[in-house]
């Protein structure tokens, strides 16, 4: 799993906060309920921004970010 980089992660489990989501290596990773796309199964694969919150916790988002890591924007 890559900070500030898109990863494609399986949805592992379903919890009140949202669905946690993992690598191949099982690192685990929270995409918070109001970014789950409709329709999303246990199992799935989803493309996620995973990045630090305000916290410095490691969180993932379907949004789209202004830029990513080692890329170049006009912010």
């Amino acid at each position: 799993m890559e900070l500030g980089k898109y990863n494609t992660l399986r949805v592992l489990k379903e919890l009140p906060q949202g669905l946690y989501l993992v690598d191949e290596e099982g690192n685990e990773i929270l995409l918070p309920l109001k970014y789950i796309p409709e329709g999303t199964d246990l199992g799935d694969m989803i493309d996620v921004f995973v990045y630090k919150d305000s916290e410095n916790r490691p969180i993932a988002t379907t949004l789209t970010p202004n830029i990513v890591l080692d890329e170049f924007a006009l912010l």
